[in-house]
C-alpha cells in the first residue's frame, strides 16, 4: 500500500492528465451511450450515473438500461422485415 501511495505522490502532470479523463469517461459511459442511442430517460440515467460509479453492479445496470429500449425495438423491426423477406 505504501508503494501505491508513493507512486501516486510522485506521479507527474501527464499521468494525471491521462488518468482523470479516462476515469470520467468510464464513469459516465452509460450517459454517453444513452445520448448516442437517443434514450428518452437520458436525464435519469445521468443522475443515476453519479453515485453508480462507486458500485460495479449499479454501473452495469446503467449500461444495460442505456443500451436497451429503442435499440432493441429497432432491431426487432429489422429482424421481422428480414424474416418476411425470406418467406
Amino acid at each position: 500500500m505504501n508503494e501505491l501511495m508513493q507512486t501516486l505522490q510522485n506521479a507527474g502532470p501527464l499521468f494525471w492528465a491521462t488518468l482523470i479523463p479516462l476515469v470520467l469517461f468510464v464513469w459516465f459511459l452509460p450517459v454517453i451511450l444513452a445520448a448516442f442511442l437517443n434514450r428518452p430517460h437520458l436525464k435519469y440515467i445521468a443522475i443515476a450515473a453519479i453515485p453508480a460509479g462507486l458500485s460495479f453492479i449499479a454501473w452495469g445496470a446503467l449500461i444495460v438500461w442505456a443500451c436497451s429500449g429503442k435499440v432493441s425495438g429497432r432491431f426487432a423491426q429489422w429482424f421481422e422485415q428480414k424474416q418476411q423477406g425470406r418467406s
